[in-house]
């Protein structure tokens, strides 16, 4: 079982250069890189060549090839601006001379400003009323040792809570939208980018599958191909993920062998901390 540390120390990239980083993979049961590490390497290693004073807004990436967990990530930063208030950057990742993935990520020197925001879904259960999602598929599990249980991060990493879980081995088609709490197990160092640096690698996860939600009828899911094919990020506030954070997807509309889908980060306490949106490749077989 993978622990924070452990996390931590792979989200943190080597710096070889000023504007160029080295990555690696916590190897995870999953046929390739997971993309919210990618994401959150990138991040991090963008974050190291801005002012301290200068914060991650917004990011727009795509996923352009699969990521080989087994080799190196080499990050190549470009400084692309440096304003009065806004910084760009613009980062690649490469393996064997390819690019794997490519963003753009904008920073901004602190502001106050206008402020509203969109609630917190009413309804919407804590998570001292749900069972953690790797004790509740360790149960499920527990009578079916043929099955190949679904990947879920390790309860020692982080706890994850689902509101609206659907049944692993025998789903029902259900509606588009769900969510979940989570929390990264350890105290963490009050630094902003570590934060920032786990809520984008969680920000992958269980959004792309939101738009398959509907579509979980026997036979299907065996002939579905699955990518996340680009996914952007916006960071309104300042996050603690050492401290409940509750994950609200949606996915309005899927065609093309394409989902659309949509994410929201809120506090326990009500507070919209990011938004998220991505396309994800569900390609229907023969």
């Amino acid at each position: 079982m993978y622990k924070l540390n452990q996390l931590l120390d792979t989200l943190e990239v080597e710096q070889l250069d000023k504007y160029l980083f080295r990555g690696t993979s916590l190897p995870l049961a999953l046929p390739r890189v997971y993309g919210g590490q990618v994401l959150a390497q990138a991040i991090n290693a963008a974050a190291r060549t801005i002012e301290s004073d200068r914060q991650p807004h917004s990011m727009h990436a795509y996923f352009l090839r699969p990521g080989d967990a087994k080799r190196p990530i080499i990050f190549d930063v470009d400084p692309i601006r440096d304003g009065g208030s806004f910084n760009t950057r613009r980062v690649v990742a490469k393996q064997n001379g390819a690019a794997i993935f490519n963003c753009s990520i904008s920073f901004q020197k602190v502001e106050q400003g206008l402020e509203h925001q969109m609630d917190l879904p009413a309804g919407t259960p804590m998570p001292d009323e749900l069972e953690s999602d790797q004790l509740r598929t360790e149960r499920i599990y527990a009578g079916h040792a043929d099955k190949s249980a679904p990947f879920i991060f390790p309860l020692s990493m982080v706890d994850i809570r689902s509101t609206q879980p659907q049944h692993p081995i025998d789903p029902e088609p259900a509606e588009p939208e769900h969510g979940f709490w989570f929390r990264f197990n350890g105290k963490l160092a009050d630094n902003d980018n570590i934060h920032r640096t786990l809520l984008t690698y969680i920000s992958d996860y269980k959004l792309m599958t939101t738009g398959l939600r509907p579509h979980r009828v026997p036979g299907l899911m065996e002939k579905i191909q699955g990518a996340s094919l680009d996914h952007s990020m916006w960071f309104h506030n300042a996050v603690r993920v050492d401290e409940w954070i509750y994950y609200h997807l949606d996915s309005p509309k899927s065609g093309g062998s394409r989902a659309f889908n949509r994410g929201s980060f809120y506090s326990h306490d009500g507070q919209l901390l990011a938004s998220t949106a991505q396309e994800g490749l569900i390609r229907v077989r023969d």
